[in-house]
C-alpha cells in the first residue's frame, strides 16, 4: 500500500510538470476533441451505443484493435483509415510530452538528492 502511494505522488509530480507546458494543454485538448469526434461518428453511422463508440476509438487510436467491435458501412471503414491516421500521430505526441515530463521529473528529483 506504501508503494502504491509513492508511485501516485510520483505520477501527481509528473502530471503537475506536465501540464505546466501549455503545448501539453493543447495536445490534452486535441486528444479529447478526436476522441469525441470518433465517438459520435461512429454512434451516428456505425449505430453504436455511446460506450461502445468510445470504447472503439480508444481502442483504435491505441492501436490495440482486439476485434470485437469494427466498422461495417464504406464511409465508417473510410472515416477509420483517416482517424488511425491522424490520431495515432496526435496519441504519440501526448505519449512523448508524457515521456518528456518523466525524465523531467527525474532529473530535478536526482538533483534535489545531491
Amino acid at each position: 500500500m506504501i508503494a502504491f502511494i509513492l508511485l501516485f505522488r510520483s505520477l501527481w509530480r509528473i502530471l503537475k510538470i506536465l501540464f505546466l507546458q501549455e503545448e501539453q494543454k493543447a495536445i490534452m485538448l486535441a486528444v479529447l476533441f478526436i476522441l469525441s469526434i470518433g465517438t459520435f461518428f461512429y454512434h451516428g453511422v456505425e449505430s453504436m451505443s455511446f460506450l461502445d463508440a468510445l470504447y472503439f476509438s480508444v481502442i483504435t487510436l491505441a492501436t490495440v484493435g482486439f476485434g470485437d467491435l469494427s466498422p461495417h458501412t464504406a464511409v465508417g471503414k473510410i472515416f477509420t483509415i483517416i482517424y488511425v491516421l491522424i490520431g495515432v500521430g496526435i496519441i504519440s505526441v501526448m505519449i512523448a510530452n508524457f515521456n518528456h515530463a518523466m525524465a523531467t521529473y527525474h532529473k530535478e528529483k536526482k538533483s534535489k538528492k545531491q
